[in-house]
C-alpha cells in the first residue's frame, strides 16, 4: 500500500487477557499494527505518554477513568510534523470504555484531516 501510516497505542506489561491478568512484553494493539504493516508496508507511528500510566493494570484502568471523565488531553513524548505525504492512515487502539485512549485524542486533535471518515 502506497504512502500508508499505521498510528496506534498500546499497552505493555499488566494486561487483561483471556480471563486474566498477564505481563505482555509487546501490547496487542502493537502485534495487530506490526501485522498490518508488514501486509502493507505502511509505515508506522506509536502514540507514547509523557506521564506513564502506572505498570498495576487496576492502577491504570483508574487513571484512564479518571482521565476519561475530566476529557483529559495527555502530552506526547512526540508526533510526525506532518501527515500530509500519506493517502491511508490507519488508527489502532484498546478499547477503554467504549472509546480510545485519551492520548488518541492528543494526537488526532494535533492535525487537520480532511476527508478523513469518521
Amino acid at each position: 500500500m502506497k504512502n500508508a501510516l499505521i498510528v496506534y497505542y498500546s499497552r505493555k506489561g499488566e494486561n487483561y487477557w483471556s480471563g486474566s491478568i498477564k505481563n505482555l512484553s509487546k501490547g496487542n494493539t502493537e502485534i495487530v499494527a506490526e501485522m498490518i504493516a508488514e501486509i502493507t508496508g505502511a509505515d508506522l507511528f506509536e502514540v507514547d505518554t509523557v506521564k506513564s500510566y502506572d505498570r498495576d493494570y487496576y492502577v491504570c484502568i483508574e487513571e484512564a477513568k479518571k482521565e476519561l471523565r475530566e476529557g483529559a488531553r495527555p502530552e506526547l513524548k512526540s508526533r510526525p510534523d506532518s501527515l500530509e505525504g500519506y493517502d491511508t492512515i490507519f488508527v489502532g487502539y484498546p478499547n477503554w470504555w467504549s472509546t480510545m485512549p485519551m492520548a488518541m485524542f492528543t494526537f488526532l486533535e494535533s492535525y487537520d484531516l480532511p476527508g478523513s471518515c469518521c
